[in-house]
């Protein structure tokens, strides 16, 4: 069997940062060859961000036609609704216009043959006067009309593709919800060069079959799908995650790659932490019907553990490690942002369970941390030891913490003696900020005033 066309990942970052362009480098020599780049990345085309006219980011210019030699497709998407801080009037031709002029400007300066016109996660229903009047409530109408008049004015050579704001098959439902019937209704009316993004049968698909995607290709018209797989993403907008995801891509059907247009990889927040699931992600992409998940794991494994392979102790502690947080979506240690952030935490301190573990964390971290430190592989590492210090920070104030509150719901005059430990543990992590601001929003949602906040 063939690999997958289109191996596409995000680009998930602004070019200034050194993490981005080395998450770059790394999956296009994984094998990937194609980058997902939002619009904020590439330049700017609304009127709020670009005032004049749209623009093309200079470094995106340069580093676009250096990927597209080195063999990395940059597509853009770009999303109408959330891209600037204005209402976007689909009744309006100016959105419009820009939009066009912004296309054929990446087109010209960056060399963009692949766009995306996104509405993903946005209102499904239409709030401007001017939008009610000429489409009525429901959003659909207006996302297809503003992509087929788009369509109709770009390149020939451009390839467009819709992310509605129905891209998976439960936001389609029984196809008579006030977005789903429209949008099906009316998708006719694009056309039939125009591709679809999607999901799969979830938002975060536990598995995907060639038999699920061949039926949600029947109800979308037989248009091409680019599966935009978020099993890997953690969704961190908040920087509190308290575990990565450390899963090899599992249950994805090997018949997929002849009923595919392409796939998207969507990294953590981390993306050093992202590589090793990025690395089995690739080795799908590449043999969809040779992929084996606990091999391309190990493959992975090595290839990020580099010399400390052959070092026993750094080598047991990264297997633990990932087989601590190795769960794939909606298995057993699969530790998505929430389900383990701070708060999430603190909601947790009556569940026995729960707290025993971050016992197990106080008493093994220390010395497996030491242990990762001699991974080759220093993105990866440095995002791992980042998330690991979290839990272990955590991990030590819960006992005290639950003592406090004890404490003090009992009236205990002794409550400030259990707050003096909390706040010397607080101070033991000044060397590591980020570990010490997520213990503070810890101990903030647990109801614990802090000294630098001006409590007692």
């Amino acid at each position: 069997m063939p690999p997958v066309a289109v191996r596409m990942v995000k680009l998930a970052g602004e070019l200034a940062d050194p993490r981005v362009r080395d998450h770059v480098a790394f999956c296009r020599d994984a094998g990937f060859n194609a980058l997902w780049v939002y619009s904020w990345e590439a330049g700017a085309w609304d009127a709020t961000r670009a005032p004049k006219r749209p623009i093309v980011d200079p470094e995106f210019q340069t580093a676009a036609r250096t990927w597209s030699r080195e063999g990395l497709d940059p597509w853009v998407s770009i999303n109408p609704v959330a891209d600037g801080p204005a209402p976007f009037v689909f009744s309006d031709p100016a959105g419009e216009d820009r939009i066009v002029a912004f296309a054929a400007l990446l087109r010209k300066r960056a060399g963009i043959r692949h766009l995306v016109l996104s509405f993903d996660d946005q209102p499904t229903e239409l709030t401007e006067f001017a939008d009610i009047l000429r489409y009525g409530k429901s959003a659909a109408p207006a996302h297809l009309d503003l992509v087929r008049r788009i369509a109709a004015r770009l390149p020939g050579d451009v390839d467009l593709w819709i992310c509605a704001a129905a891209y998976c098959d439960g936001h389609l439902g029984n196809g008579q919800g006030p977005y789903a019937k429209p949008f099906l209704e009316g998708l006719p009316s694009l056309p039939e060069r125009i591709g679809i993004v999607w999901t799969g049968p979830r938002v975060i698909s536990p598995s995907v079959d060639r038999a699920e995607i061949e039926a949600a290709r029947a109800r979308l018209g037989g248009r091409r799908l680019l599966l935009y797989d978020n099993a890997l993403d953690n969704e961190d907008g908040k920087n509190d995650a308290m575990a990565l995801l450390l899963a090899p891509l599992r249950n994805r059907d090997p018949g997929l790659a002849s009923v595919l247009s392409g796939y998207v990889a969507c990294p953590m927040r981390e993306l050093g932490g992202s590589r090793l699931s990025l690395l089995t992600v690739a080795e799908w992409l590449k043999d969809p019907a040779g992929y084996d998940p606990d091999v391309a794991v190990q493959h992975a494994m090595t290839r990020i553990a580099g010399a400390a392979a052959a070092d026993p102790e750094s080598w047991a502690a990264l297997k633990t490690q990932q087989l601590e947080w190795g769960g794939f979506v909606g298995e057993r240690n699969y530790w998505p942002r929430d389900a383990l952030n701070p708060a999430a935490t603190a909601s947790r301190l009556d569940d026995p369970a729960f707290v025993e573990s971050f016992t197990w964390t106080v008493d093994r971290y220390p010395a497996r941390m030491e242990a990762l430190s001699r991974l080759s592989d220093a993105r990866f590492r440095d995002d791992l030891l980042t998330a690991m210090r979290r839990r272990l920070a955590i991990g030590r104030a819960i006992p005290p913490t639950i003592e406090y509150l004890v404490r003090v719901r009992a009236g205990r005059a002794d409550a400030a003696a259990a707050k003096a430990q909390l706040e010397a543990e607080r101070a033991s992590w000044a060397a590591t900020p980020d570990a010490g601001r997520v213990l503070d929003l810890f101990l903030r949602a647990a109801g614990v005033p802090l000294a630098s906040e001006g409590a007692p």
